[in-house]
């Protein structure tokens, strides 16, 4: 006997062969989109590391076209843009620096930028990587905000303090 004509409750079973079309066409559309999907990415040679390699790569060159002498010292034939580098390092010093270090350089949130010795080193590719790169409790790093003569101009205006 089929259990098409049994009733249980009062409700009459009627036993479905195929689901509804709209839930086929959907399972068949998301599998196949799935499919292609996945082949994409494992066949294409894609991976999120490699992209980051190429991001990273980019971000170095410009930073090296950027700042072709950064850390070296100031040549004698340049001693004038040097003077201008302190003038202009004042200004971004006064912009950014001061809110943490003073207005002179004295201290506040940040440490005394007038004394004898730094806690990271008080030479020019020391102060330039403290600038750039940033230090541990507080220091943020400005390499991707400032340009190298900028950089140069705080660290020459740091070092004049």
């Amino acid at each position: 006997m089929s259990d098409e004509n049994k009733e249980y409750d009062g409700i009459k079973y009627r036993a479905e062969k195929n689901s509804p079309l709209v839930f086929r066409i959907l399972f068949f559309g998301l599998l196949t989109w799935g499919i292609i999907f996945m082949a994409y990415y494992l066949f294409s040679g894609w991976t999120s590391y490699g992209e980051y390699a190429e991001i990273k790569k980019a971000k170095e060159a410009r930073l090296a076209v950027q700042t072709p002498g950064a850390g070296q010292a100031v040549p004698a034939h340049e001693e004038i843009r040097s003077t201008d580098l302190i003038a202009a390092g004042k200004k971004e010093f006064a912009a950014r620096c001061a809110s943490c270090h003073g207005a002179d350089g004295k201290g506040g949130i940040g440490p005394d930028l007038t004394a004898k010795q730094f806690k990271y080193g008080r030479t020019a590719p020391e102060v330039t990587a403290s600038i750039s790169d940033g230090r541990p409790g507080g220091m943020p790093g400005f390499k991707n905000e400032l340009s190298g003569d900028k950089i140069q101009g705080v660290v020459q205006y740091v070092l004049s303090l």
